[in-house]
């Protein structure tokens, strides 16, 4: 399965993520890698730019440290389970636009379209329940909260 993740993956990294979220994290990421499922990132994004700085802002915290490193390198630097999409002059639908502009979110979720559209199956795993409203009718891409997705995974 090929999908997109927002932010929330490098949040529950965090050291002061809760442990209801860090469960989450694990069972996402043994599932993942167990099921060799592929996630698309947009370059750059915004979920890489956290990923990257929690990496760095929690080198003092060996456990959270090396955690978000070895999904760096199990998961972002390898091909078969992580595919970059890079600007190329996507454009996303006028549909899709207008929506994100009207929600307000503009600017922060729209790498997760140009990511998703590249997927088989055109799906964005998020907790934002406010973005999931949102694209309620949308019919090209599917909008699945975290805690759905994992309830079926």
């Amino acid at each position: 399965m090929e999908f997109v993740v927002n932010e929330w993956l490098p949040e529950y990294f965090k050291s002061d993520a809760s442990n209801h979220e860090k469960q989450k994290l694990e069972r996402f990421l043994n599932r993942f890698l167990e099921r060799r499922d592929k996630i698309f990132v947009r370059r750059p994004s915004e979920f890489l730019r956290k990923i990257y700085r929690y990496s760095k802002e929690h080198q003092n915290n060996i456990k959270t440290y090396v955690e978000i490193s070895k999904f760096i390198k199990i998961v972002l630097m390898d091909s078969e389970r992580c595919s970059f999409v890079y600007d190329n002059g996507f454009e996303l639908s006028d549909g899709i636009t207008n929506k994100l502009i009207g929600g307000g979110n503009t600017i922060s979720d729209k790498y997760l379209f140009e990511a998703a559209a590249k997927t088989a199956s055109k799906t964005i795993i998020t907790t934002d329940i406010k973005l999931k409203t949102l694209m309620i009718r949308e019919e090209t891409f599917k909008i699945v909260l975290l805690d759905d997705f994992l309830a079926k995974y």
